[in-house]
């Protein structure tokens, strides 16, 4: 089999009171513009998982989180991209999203029964979803 190039993305589950953080994409993004997604983002050469799960949260909703477990590795054929999951919650104030319009139109704080009614989920969350990786939130 040949050997293909792919993308490393980290996403947060930002939970609190069995809610958790979802983000619609901006039309202008070059993968699935309008589907809802977790925060999170590519990992940069050099960089740490962590390191770049709290920067990608920090600039995508302005909170600030604490990871408090990884929750797996997430692979979906044909899609050039591995997501690693992680379990956070937020560490400061702040609750209230401050979204960069360029990459997210909208944010919302859901319910697994919110998000599981949602449609166009980002493919590997709807398979989160389904797999159950998310029942820990119930």
């Amino acid at each position: 089999m040949a050997e293909a190039q792919f993308w490393i993305g980290v996403h947060a589950v930002i939970a609190e009171h069995r809610r958790i953080v979802v983000l619609r994409r901006a039309a202008r993004m070059p993968y699935r513009p309008g589907h809802w997604d977790l925060p999170g983002g590519h990992l940069a050469l050099g960089e740490e998982f962590e390191q770049c799960l709290m920067r990608e949260v920090a600039e995508e909703t302005g909170l600030e989180v604490e990871i408090e477990r990884m929750l797996g590795l997430h692979k979906l054929p044909p899609d050039p991209y591995v997501q690693a999951l992680y379990a956070c919650r937020p560490a400061g104030e702040r609750r209230a999203l401050k979204l960069r319009p360029d990459e997210h139109i909208e944010g919302r704080w859901v319910s697994l029964a919110e998000l599981a009614a949602m449609r166009d989920l980002i493919p590997y969350l709807a398979r989160m979803l389904k797999l159950g990786m998310l029942d820990y939130l119930k």
